[in-house]
């Protein structure tokens, strides 16, 4: 029998993919962004080598750990990709577990659908890089007024966090440029800065990249870090 949906990852309990939480992970394939430094080529590029998930035993898992699970988070990849993400949401919902979605906000109308259906509870969204790098960095052909639609309705919706893969390719200039635009547009209660870890890379030319190091990022965060509500380093 055919899975329900196609999930290529779980991890069963985490505590570091939902800040004050004890979550699920699970990992949906694909994605219609190439960018360089991604570290899950496996989940984007070659997941028809990779065994389905069956829901059916996450789903089993979930109901037998309520207790001690807080949450479920749903990540790729990129989730939007998928009409039946609304089903995949409303079983687990069923069950009585919040939800936190991550994406790359490329696909604002799914994204308001999720939210206007109350399937989510919180969104982490990346931000690749300033908006005139955003084809570079990704490798992909990009509509940035979609990626500047997801900031706006997240920032009405307010339960959410931007995040930056500080890839060496994105400079000091390119971040300002970010943070200044959501600033501006009254979007900043959570920016985090997250390590680029140079392995297992999309692009074979960034594993050899070195990486910021800490007290480069540390310096990076604080010329943005008077402009957000919170934010922060990840990964390092």
């Amino acid at each position: 029998m055919a899975e329900k949906y196609l999930i290529k990852g779980f991890v069963p309990n985490s505590l570091v993919d939902w800040d004050g939480k004890v979550s699920s992970v699970i990992f949906l394939p694909g994605c219609n962004f190439k960018c360089k430094y991604c570290h899950n080529k496996q989940l984007v590029e070659r997941y028809d080598k990779l065994e389905n998930v069956s829901f059916k035993e996450i789903r089993e898992y979930l109901k037998k750990n309520q207790d001690f699970i807080d949450g479920v988070v749903i990540t790729g990849g990129e989730p939007c990709l998928y009409s039946w993400i609304n089903d995949l949401c409303k079983e687990i919902k069923a069950l009585g577990f919040e939800i936190k979605l991550e994406t790359n906000g490329s696909f604002p109308e799914k994204l308001q659908e999720l939210l206007k259906s109350k399937l989510i509870d919180f969104v982490a969204m990346d931000i690749k890089t300033s908006f005139d790098n955003y084809e570079k960095i990704t490798q992909s052909p990009i509509d940035i007024n979609k990626i500047k639609q997801s900031i706006s309705i997240l920032k009405d919706f307010g339960n959410y966090e931007f995040r930056i893969t500080m890839f060496p390719e994105i400079s000091k200039e390119n971040l300002i440029d970010i943070s200044s635009y959501l600033k501006e547009n009254q979007a900043n209660k959570a920016l985090f800065l997250q390590q680029f870890r140079a392995e297992n890379c999309l692009d074979e030319q960034a594993n050899s990249v070195k990486p910021y190091q800490a007290e480069e990022l540390q310096a990076l965060l604080e010329l943005i870090k008077p402009d957000f509500a919170k934010s922060g380093l990840r990964n390092l």
